[in-house]
Parts: structure tokens; C-alpha cells; sequence
């Protein structure tokens, strides 16, 4: 059984006070989701998605408000090189790519 982990993201240019994410895994062993991430940015900004990785992607389902999902490709060393998101269109990075390195460096995503 995977124990909840937790960490920050690094600062971006609209949250400089820096930002944090918890991971808990899924206790469904049938379930198509490794588990639920809640990234928080602000008192305002707290977002919770599934997380499931598909085809080479790392899947952010949203789970709060309308049906969304972002899908962050890596590349063959493991580090995430574009996302579906529309803030990666115009940033060249995104919360969800900064989860994904993150969540790898501590070991929850392979």
C-alpha cells in the first residue's frame, strides 16, 4: 500500500509565493487511476485531478466543475516536454508539467 505524498512546485510568474501539491494514491487495485493530485497555488487557486498514465502520457483529469483533461507527454529520459493545457500554449510550461517532474523526482510516477 503507497503511503500520501506531498511537495511544492516552483514559483511561476502569476504565484511567486510558490505553490504545493499532495498526491493520494487509489486503495482500488481495479482502478484505471494511480490516484487523486490536489495542486494548491493560492487560497483562491486549488485544483484536484486523477491522475492515469496512458499511452505514453501522464493524464490530469479534472474532477471539481466541467469534464477536463490535460495530457503531459515525456520524453524517452522520463522529463515532461509538452502538455494539452492551454496555459503550456502560451507559457512553454504549466502546473501540470511541474507535477509531473516533481511527482517523478519523488518517486510516485515512474
Amino acid at each position: 500500500m503507497c503511503l500520501p505524498v506531498a511537495g511544492s512546485l516552483p514559483a511561476s510568474k502569476t504565484h511567486k509565493a510558490g505553490r504545493r501539491w499532495a498526491f493520494l494514491p487509489t486503495t482500488d487495485a481495479t482502478s484505471p487511476s494511480l490516484g487523486t493530485l490536489t495542486i494548491v497555488q493560492s487560497k483562491r487557486d486549488t485544483v484536484s485531478y486523477g491522475v492515469a498514465v496512458e499511452g505514453g502520457q501522464v493524464l490530469f483529469c479534472k474532477l471539481i466543475g466541467p469534464a477536463e483533461v490535460y495530457g503531459v507527454t515525456c520524453d524517452r529520459a522520463g522529463r515532461p516536454v509538452t502538455c494539452s493545457c492551454t496555459g503550456f500554449c502560451f507559457k512553454k510550461t504549466c502546473k501540470h508539467c511541474d507535477a509531473v517532474r516533481e511527482m517523478k523526482a519523488d518517486g510516485v510516477l515512474a
